[in-house]
């Protein structure tokens, strides 16, 4: 891999945030996230774009933009990686909170949405000859998550809304999209990085995870730089 160029499109995954209980902040990030990490090792040349709370609906637009200013510029990167849905199959819990009825309030990126968004940006790959990767999602912690998001807001409203033990339907939530990810880079013959099946080998990928049950701890992030590491160098 060296002096490959590796750009990088996702959210606080691959930003490497963390979240640590009374700090006073939302988030911090780690110093060596996980692909940092294997390009110490590796060698490549790294362009992450990944944000806090990205959804693919607004990363696909910057995306673009980035493939033809690198195009312009005759530097494109030779691997995309795409690592998105955590936030897309979450919803908006402040709406939720206030809500009275329940029956309109849609994901922050609808499934169709979501995939759609996906494809385009693997095609736009495709197109430039860049090889696309899309990550998978690591595995929620749906009772963590459920304690997060209802924090100062309405938490019976929340769990009325999510039905019978919430954390429970977070966490398939998480798993339906995930599942539809698989799907669509295996029927498009789109290179995967399971990350989900990495955690969900280890003896209890709990200890892995920040107690916001979302966002791996640095002991993940570790674990994932290894995976990036083994991954990558084929």
């Amino acid at each position: 891999m060296k002096n490959k160029k590796i750009a990088v499109f996702g959210d606080s995954i691959l930003k490497g945030v963390i979240t640590v209980p009374n700090s006073g902040r939302i988030f911090d990030v780690v110093e060596n996230d996980s692909l940092t990490q294997a390009q110490k090792v590796l060698g490549f040349e790294l362009t992450n774009n990944s944000i806090y709370g990205n959804v693919i609906t607004k990363a696909k637009g910057k995306f673009e933009k980035f493939i033809q200013k690198q195009k312009d510029a005759n530097n494109l990167p030779d691997v995309v990686i795409i690592e998105f849905g955590n936030n897309d199959c979450d919803y908006d819990w402040n709406i939720v909170s206030d809500a009275t009825v329940f029956s309109e309030i849609l994901p922050k990126t609808p499934l169709n949405d979501f995939l759609e968004n996906l494809d385009s940006m693997v095609k736009l790959c495709k197109e430039n000859n860049i090889t696309p990767i899309i990550m998978t999602m690591p595995p929620l912690v749906g009772d963590r998550w459920f304690e997060n998001i209802s924090k100062n807001l309405n938490k019976e409203n929340i769990a009325k809304f999510l039905g019978e033990n919430p954390g429970d339907k977070l966490s398939r939530n998480n798993e339906f999209y995930n599942l539809n990810i698989v799907e669509y880079a295996i029927k498009n013959d789109v290179k995967i990085a399971d990350v989900r099946k990495l955690f969900l080998q280890q003896d209890d990928y709990r200890k892995l995870m920040c107690l916001d049950g979302i966002h791996p701890n640095q002991d993940g992030y570790d674990l994932l730089a290894k995976f990036w590491i083994g991954f990558l160098d084929e």
